[in-house]
């Protein structure tokens, strides 16, 4: 009996150009080591061997056993391809895995039961694609435990996760629903349609009326009035260097209002 850290010896296996789609080739795939390496190319490379196999003589010749599977490999699998346009990232700020769907182009929230899920799938997938003699009881049974799913999916979350700034106003990814899609239209909102006018007043009460029509053309949810001061004053210091006031004069009640002095909306697009 020899234990080794199985690496793919088939050489006529293009790691580069394969996709989880293509599985032209699987007569050549041996071992699940080789599945996994044709699948899953940039995490083999990075973190290695995704088992420890046994490699023994039987009288059906060279066999290859998985016993114990590295889940450093396994949890960077879980990242998807990104050459098609795949891809999962954690993100610790929210203690929350995202999926990115290239049909809307928008990151979304999963949980961590569906990424365990997930896994068995692409580990039962793995043992009904291996041809050849190997032994795949530990692939199929042992490995989709709980115990080693939620091993794995634990350590997804180091191994895949994002810097705290991936979901920030000025990144280019975007996610469902996020916080931050308000801070870009709220920028988008303060550019566009607010216009620098001397001596005249703009409420907050009207900003948020008119800010939250604008977000209603964007198909995306209002937000909430006690949200929202602070984030258009941010923005609003940030676009043309002016503060909120309370002491604003209302010409007709004589009384203060909350707001800006010197802008103007410039009507909606």
């Amino acid at each position: 009996l020899m234990l080794y850290l199985a690496n793919s010896t088939n050489q006529k296996l293009d790691l580069k150009s394969l996709g989880l789609s293509n599985l032209s080739g699987l007569n050549e795939i041996k071992t699940v080591t080789d599945w996994f390496c044709q699948m899953f190319p940039d995490a083999t490379k990075v973190f290695g061997s995704p088992f420890l196999e046994q490699q023994q003589q039987s009288e059906f010749g060279n066999q290859s056993v998985p016993l114990v599977p590295n889940l450093d490999c396994l949890a960077a699998c879980l990242s998807g391809d990104e050459r098609l346009g795949h891809r999962v990232i954690y993100y610790a700020a929210e203690l929350q895995f995202y999926f990115f769907d290239p049909r809307d182009q928008m990151f979304h929230a999963t949980t961590d039961q569906k990424m365990g899920n997930l896994l068995r799938a692409i580990l039962a997938r793995s043992a009904a694609e291996v041809k050849g003699e190997a032994h795949l009881f530990n692939v199929f049974q042992t490995f989709r435990t709980d115990a080693v799913i939620k091993a794995v999916v634990s350590r997804a979350k180091s191994v895949l996760e994002a810097s705290p700034d991936f979901f920030s106003a000025t990144s280019q990814n975007q996610r469902v629903a996020g916080p931050e899609i308000h801070q870009r239209l709220a920028s988008v909102f303060a550019q566009q349609l607010l216009l620098p006018c001397p001596n005249n007043i703009l409420t907050v009460g009207q900003t948020f009326a008119l800010f939250n029509q604008f977000v209603k053309t964007k198909d995306m949810p209002a937000i909430r009035r006690s949200d929202f001061k602070s984030l258009m004053a941010e923005t609003i210091r940030d676009a043309y260097g002016l503060g909120v006031r309370n002491d604003l004069m209302n010409a007709e009640t004589q009384k203060q209002q909350c707001g800006w002095l010197g802008l103007r909306p410039a009507g909606l697009a």
